[in-house]
C-alpha cells in the first residue's frame, strides 16, 4: 500500500498544478478500510506544495495516514461540514514532530476516502481532544 502511495505521490509532485491524470477515480488504499482516490491524493499533494510544504513533511504525512485512520487518538464529527456533510476528522499527536497529523474522511458507498490530510499545531490538537472528551 505505502509503495504504490508514495509512487503516485512523487508522480504528482512533479506535476504542474491542473494537469490532467489517468484514471482520477482509482482507489489507492491507505489501510484497509480507507484510501484516496488518484484524483484527491493529487488535490492533496498539489496542496502541500503550494503551502511550500517539503518532500519531506508530504512523505511524513503518507506514512502516518493509514496509522491515523486505523487508530485515531481524537474521531469527531469534522467541524466544517459545508463541502463534505457527513466528513470525518481525525487525528493523532506525533511526539517527533510535536504536531498532530489530521485526516478528513468523506463516507464512501463501499469505503472511506481521504478528502485531506495535513498537519496541526500540538495545541490546536489537544483543544480538540479536549471539547471532543467534554461532549460525550
Amino acid at each position: 500500500m505505502e509503495n504504490q502511495i508514495r509512487k503516485y505521490a512523487r508522480e504528482f509532485f512533479n506535476m504542474k498544478k491542473g494537469e490532467k491524470i489517468a484514471d482520477p477515480q482509482e482507489m489507492v488504499p491507505v489501510s484497509p478500510t480507507t484510501g484516496f482516490t488518484r484524483r484527491s491524493l493529487k488535490h492533496f499533494v498539489e496542496s502541500r506544495v503550494a503551502q511550500g510544504s517539503s518532500w519531506s513533511d508530504i512523505n511524513y504525512l503518507l506514512k502516518k495516514v493509514g496509522e491515523v485512520t486505523e487508530n485515531p487518538q481524537l474521531k469527531i464529527r469534522n467541524p466544517n461540514q459545508r463541502n463534505y456533510p457527513g466528513s470525518t476528522l481525525l487525528g493523532s499527536f506525533y511526539e517527533d514532530k510535536k504536531k498532530a497529523v489530521i485526516v478528513i474522511l468523506d463516507k464512501g458507498r463501499i469505503s472511506e476516502s481521504v478528502v485531506t490530510l495535513y498537519f496541526t499545531k500540538g495545541a490546536d490538537f489537544f483543544e480538540l481532544l479536549k471539547e471532543s472528551s467534554e461532549n460525550k
